[in-house]
């Protein structure tokens, strides 16, 4: 289904500059937004434009080099390093800074291409993302008439696993590609919520009415997305919404720069689930003891194909019981776990240009 005018036009845009001033007004406008869509733009969020701007450059300076300095370290558990894609996934590359607050400063796992100015940028960089991810949640738990800290308290920055920030470059390539791979498969992201920089169109959003709809591109604005792991949260009450690129929204010939900012809770943090009672948020009775780690390594492995560690056989393992659990808690689109698709038995090989 296509978009419509209509579903454009609901595309909320939210002004965040008057939260502290007002925080019960801006706190409604991003729940109803949240609730409905899933997703929204969000004006006023307080990070700089020029060090948005910054961290761009950078990282378009890092995609431009050979691919032996790219990869010279490869993604690791902590989501630190380098991978690409080309599967049911999408066709990507991206370059991780995970882990926790400021250890990408001294991590072994970051190209020798990231001098330590270039890694103290994207350190203060994820430092103010994760100051506004701070401000979001508050704003959600105060709209839920819950403590102002109920859910960054399970948010440490000083904790694992730590937020992501994923600089992304979408490549154009050289011929029309195989159909059967996406720009990037329809999915939701499975941490709690997602900031997004993009300066240019591409990104389509399943609307309300279930339609896709393009994200528009406001400039000084973040795009936020509501994930998996804040939807179970709240009963299912913040919306975690499929998106994705289509060939027909990024051309194959054009490529795509983006910054994405993934919030995860603590993995020590316990898994836990809100229903409502009497008007009011309470804590559900679980009927399976885990963490948000437990949960996230799930996740981690179904989105993530390759780690460093799976050449030595030391890739991390799943309890398949957890696993089955975790497929059947119904967010999204079933299970949050599968990008819809064809079988890619017979694809025929992308070239980059």
């Amino acid at each position: 289904m296509g978009a419509t005018l209509t579903d454009q036009e609901d595309f909320p845009v939210i002004d965040f500059s008057g939260f502290e001033l007002d925080p019960a007004k801006a706190s409604a406008e991003l729940f109803e937004a949240a609730c409905r869509w899933g997703f929204l733009i969000l004006k006023g969020h307080g990070i700089p434009q020029q060090e948005v701007d910054e961290m761009f450059s950078l990282s378009k300076t890092f995609f431009e080099q050979p691919k032996e300095i790219k990869a010279e370290k490869w993604m690791n558990t902590d989501q630190v390093g380098y991978d690409s894609k080309e599967s049911l996934i999408g066709i990507q590359e991206g370059f991780c800074f995970g882990s926790t607050a400021n250890s990408n400063l001294t991590s072994t796992n970051l190209s020798s291409w990231w001098t330590p100015p270039r890694r103290a940028s994207a350190e203060a960089f994820r430092n103010k993302c994760n100051k506004l991810s701070e401000s979001l949640m508050k704003a959600f738990a105060m709209s839920m008439d819950l403590d102002p800290d109920f859910f960054s308290t399970a948010h440490s920055p000083d904790l694992a696993p730590g937020n992501v920030l994923r600089l992304i470059k979408y490549p154009a390539l050289s011929s029309p590609p195989d159909r059967r791979f996406p720009r990037l498969g329809e999915h939701t992201d499975w941490g709690t919520l997602t900031l997004l920089f993009a300066k240019t169109a591409g990104l389509e959003v399943k609307s309300p009415l279930n339609g896709w709809v393009p994200a528009p591109i406001v400039d000084g604005a973040v795009i936020v997305n509501i994930a998996d792991g804040l939807s179970l949260w709240s009963d299912k009450v913040l919306k975690s919404t499929m998106h994705r690129l289509s060939w027909d929204s990024l051309p194959f010939d054009l490529d795509r720069f983006s910054m994405a900012y993934f919030v995860n809770a603590n993995a020590v943090a316990p898994l836990k689930f809100l229903t409502r009672k009497e008007g009011k948020y309470v804590e559900a009775d679980m009927p399976f003891d885990a963490t948000f780690g437990d949960y996230q390594a799930v996740r981690m492995r179904i989105i993530h194909e390759k780690f460093d560690s799976d050449e030595k056989g030391e890739g991390p393992t799943l309890d398949p019981k957890f696993v089955d659990i975790v497929r059947n808690l119904g967010v999204a689109h079933g299970n949050g776990l599968t990008f819809e698709g064809a079988e890619m038995d017979g694809a025929t090989e992308i070239t980059v240009n």
